[in-house]
């Protein structure tokens, strides 16, 4: 074998795992924590600092803190664990905007505020990432998002630090309950400050022990999914546990949220434990369904909908039979070459799949393009490019200045009304609040743009190989040039 041929790494793989409880998954031994932050960002706006403003307001409830007294607050603070919430780096990026109209005439955006949060903590060796989705429109659906991100972030954040030291968080299975726990203060949060109803997902990624790889522990209520993106296997869903992929779903379900739902009590129907192994240089990213919905090919208007037949239901795994899904989609009385109006007709694991597979196309065209792997912050910036500029003719329809500024007879209205549920009906995409975070994981050294994939030991013993070559080359070179010079002589 030549020396200079490098052996690759034994892959962390794709299998995903998940249950009900840490006790369905596998339970792996964690290396230590590092302490040191290298970003924290939060969002929209002043992210978890409105958590901030709402304790200053209790206690100040005469003044009103305004949003420069308040950043400048935030940055001699300790927010939820970080002393600020503003510092990011391509290797921990987010994004948090909305998707809706803007009208024409008096500049406001439908859907304001903005429901959606997050906040991402990234560490030498670690990270944590929360994007929450508030059910429905307005103040308390804001509210929400905001008390569960700052709630779960706080409580992880102080349960991984024990004043400047990282707490020994020894396996998943400890991993796990802390996060479980983290979404119970979430919700008492919420309820303390009088919150409405939101979506929440939350990611934590651990060294594993005795290994270059790493684990990634995630647990989600609703529709707020969380998946990975590796340069040896794309893209992959993490929370399929969540959600059903071979049933049809309404999009307008959550499946589940944190909040006063039935009384005090939150509805966890589809709370999930979920877990993968990732190697260096893999992306975990979060979407909240802003992101996910418009990459479903009936959304996008490139496919129809079917719902899957009895036959189809049973001749497809169980869930813990996951490897064998893709085997057995064959076996369904579908026709796979059915049309309606000229598309394709997708069943529900279809749709799936290739919405899964249109995000991976989105990152490698934009890799082609830039000729390099992309980082976090690109690729949240890639897909959120993809989604915004797919949903841009359903802006179009709604921004149109002749709809608005003139007085119409209740039949004229009528049928502008019916005009534009028609055009909206046929533009692809879904307006939504859209909120996509992302980590690329691996060991940081204090450079954001080092590849992770490179590993260090490797090429330093092959340089030394290199090295050791050349020099007894070159000794070898001169001791023949000796000799025959002094033969000759």
């Amino acid at each position: 074998m030549s020396l200079f041929k490098r052996e690759s790494r034994k892959s962390a793989g794709t299998q995903v795992w998940f249950g009900r409880s840490p006790d369905e998954l596998p339970n792996k031994n964690l290396t230590e924590f590092r302490a040191d932050i290298f970003a924290s960002y939060s969002g929209p706006d002043v992210g978890l600092g409105l958590i901030q403003q709402l304790q200053l307001n209790k206690e100040n409830e005469d003044e009103k803190v305004n949003v420069k007294e308040l950043q400048s607050q935030i940055s001699t603070s300790l927010i939820a664990g970080a002393p600020r919430w503003n510092l990011k780096n391509r290797k921990a990026y987010g994004i948090c905007m909305s998707l809706y109209d803007q009208h024409p005439v008096n500049g406001k955006i439908s859907g304001d505020p903005v429901a959606d949060a997050f906040g991402l903590c990234a560490r030498e060796n670690s990270a944590v990432l929360i994007v929450a989705d508030g059910v429905n429109w307005g103040e308390k659906s804001k509210l929400a998002a905001r008390c569960a991100t700052f709630g779960c972030m706080n409580y992880i954040n102080q349960s991984l630090l024990k004043g400047q030291k990282v707490d020994s968080i020894s396996t998943t299975a400890r991993a796990f309950d802390m996060l479980l726990t983290s979404i119970d203060v979430a919700h008492d949060t919420i309820l303390h400050y009088d919150g409405g109803l939101t979506t929440l997902c939350v990611a934590l990624v651990c060294p594993l022990k005795e290994s270059k790889q790493f684990v990634v522990c995630i647990v989600n209520v609703g529709d707020s999914l969380a998946f990975v993106f590796s340069r040896q296997h794309g893209v992959r869903e993490v929370t399929t546990g969540s959600h059903d992929i071979r049933a049809e779903r309404d999009i307008r379900d959550a499946g589940g949220a944190l909040g006063p739902v039935n009384g005090k009590d939150p509805e966890l129907h589809n709370l999930t434990c979920s877990m993968t192994f990732v190697d260096p240089g893999d992306i975990v990213y979060l979407t909240t369904d802003g992101i996910s919905d418009n990459f479903d090919p009936v959304v996008t208007k490139i496919a129809v909908a079917k719902t899957k037949s009895k036959k189809v239901s049973e001749s497809l795994p169980a869930d813990d039979d996951e490897c064998t899904i893709t085997d057995n989609l064959n076996n369904s009385d579908v026709d796979p070459g059915e049309l309606e109006d000229g598309k394709p007709v997708m069943l529900p694991h279809e749709r799936h799949q290739y919405a899964v597979k249109e995000m991976e196309k989105v990152i490698h065209e934009f890799e082609l393009f830039t000729e390099s792997p992309c980082s976090a912050q690109e690729l949240c910036g890639a897909l959120l490019q993809h989604v915004l500029k797919l949903t841009d003719s359903k802006r179009k329809v709604l921004e149109n200045p002749r709809l608005y500024g003139r007085k119409l007879k209740h039949k004229d209205r009528e049928f502008r009304d019916r005009e534009i549920v028609i055009k909206l009906s046929r533009s692809p995409g879904k307006l939504d609040h859209a909120t996509i975070i992302g980590y690329e994981v691996g060991c940081y050294h204090g450079n954001e743009d080092e590849d992770y994939c490179i590993d260090e030991e490797e090429d330093a013993a092959i340089v030394t190989a290199v090295y050791s070559i050349f020099f007894n080359t070159v000794v070898v070179f001169v001791f023949c040039t000796l000799n025959l010079h002094l033969g000759s002589w």
